[in-house]
């Protein structure tokens, strides 16, 4: 536990301070960074379109990196601040309804119910304690409002099958664990890679057979530079936050990506969840 906690301070520090390796740069090319984007910003205007009601929305983008996607979402018409550890990664130009704040998803600096839409991209795996980042997304979000949460799937079997099958890989995946391997969460030798398809669907079943959430933790790897999940705290997925969303009484608007079978999400290698906020704040039932 005292490793945990003392690798997770490192990792976040390097999140504090840094902006190499860690967050997606775009700063010569804006137009690279709405193409990035493009299906975040796809999946978040169908959940809420920016022009609702006749006025703009609101948006928080909870660990918005570099500010990348804060920025594509500004340029489609919402009114959007964007909120992220370190305060020397923002990229874009700040203007009236494009703003950035230094704050943790753990203690986002706003007050109760002000936000229509409030989402986290690919940060909530990073996070040493998802559970606490979501209720604080949640107590920024205005009652009747959305919560989304973007990221990978680290508990799904398909993921490391798939990476193994593809003919690209058979040359790229090490046959065997040297000091300088990365630790990704689902392995990065031939052998890990297979013990990871049997592990994830012993973890999937469990979380399937577990009636609430489950946050399964991690010890990242803190060794820059990181890079695909390496330095990942928590093993996301959409079980746990379905379960968790649904406990708390909020409507679940989506499980996956648009237009994909039912309960693919179980398999599939990314999270993609929104759920409403109810009109009237339920009392919180825990995990």
């Amino acid at each position: 536990m005292n490793e945990y906690k003392e690798i997770t301070e490192q990792v976040q520090s390097q999140y504090r301070t840094s902006s190499d390796n860690v967050r997606s740069s775009f700063s010569r090319d804006p137009e690279a960074a709405l193409a990035h984007y493009r299906n975040l910003v796809d999946f978040l205007v169908g959940l809420a379109p920016p022009d609702a009601d006749s006025r703009r929305l609101k948006v928080l983008d909870a660990g918005c990196g570099t500010g990348w996607s804060t920025y594509a979402l500004y340029k489609k018409g919402y009114d959007v601040i964007g909120v992220d550890l370190n305060v020397d990664s923002f990229e874009p130009k700040t203007s009236e309804g494009l703003s950035f704040a230094a704050g943790s998803v753990l203690g986002i600096p706003f007050r109760n119910d002000r936000f229509d839409l409030v989402f986290s991209y690919q940060c909530i795996e990073h996070v040493p304690n998802p559970e606490k980042a979501l209720q604080e997304m949640i107590r920024v979000c205005k009652p009747g409002g959305i919560v989304g949460v973007i990221g990978p799937n680290l508990v799904t079997p398909f993921v490391p099958f798939s990476y193994m099958i593809r003919p690209s890989s058979w040359k790229t995946i090490p046959l065997r664990r040297v000091d300088s391997t990365p630790r990704h969460p689902y392995g990065n030798t031939w052998l890990e890679n297979i013990g990871s398809i049997f592990y994830k669907s012993y973890q999937l079943s469990q979380k399937l057979l577990t009636p609430g959430p489950k946050f399964t933790m991690r010890i990242p790897d803190n060794r820059p530079p990181f890079h695909a999940d390496n330095d990942a705290c928590y093993l996301c997925n959409p079980v746990d936050l379905i379960r968790y969303f649904k406990r708390l009484g909020f409507e679940v608007l989506r499980t996956g990506r648009p237009g994909r079978p039912p309960l693919s999400y179980l398999l599939a290698g990314g999270t993609w969840v929104a759920f409403r906020k109810p009109t009237k704040d339920p009392e919180h039932k825990g995990t």
